[in-house]
């Protein structure tokens, strides 16, 4: 996990905002034991895997299991995500939204924690 995802899971942990994990294959790709394996996911309230629920972003069913799971608006969401099918999946359920760099991750984070008014 890059430092600069953890430092902005953690501040906007801190901040507050509820946190999920939205994923086409995180089980699948990483081992069932991964979220053991992992402490960083106990900062988020949902996670989301196609690997069990069938539904892969960008069908907009995934985006509502998160918006239902957290009880919360869709233009309240900041999602992020490097593939831009996924990222315009997002914005057309109504989320914010950062495509994200992997050549500038510092640049991805700052922009999501600016989009919650982190930072």
């Amino acid at each position: 996990i890059r430092p600069e995802a953890v430092a902005a899971i953690e501040a906007a942990h801190a901040a507050g905002c509820r946190l999920a994990v939205l994923s086409n294959e995180l089980d699948l790709f990483y081992g069932a034991d991964f979220r053991q394996r992992l402490p960083l996911l106990d900062r988020f309230d949902l996670i989301v895997d196609a690997s069990h629920t069938g539904i892969l972003k960008p069908d907009p069913r995934a985006y509502a299991a998160v918006t239902d799971g957290l009880r919360v608006a869709a233009a309240d969401c900041v999602f992020v995500d490097d593939q831009l099918r996924n990222v315009d999946g997002a914005r057309r359920a109504g989320m914010q939204v950062v495509h994200f760099d992997v050549r500038r991750p510092v640049d991805g984070y700052r922009q999501a924690l600016a989009l919650l008014g982190i930072g």
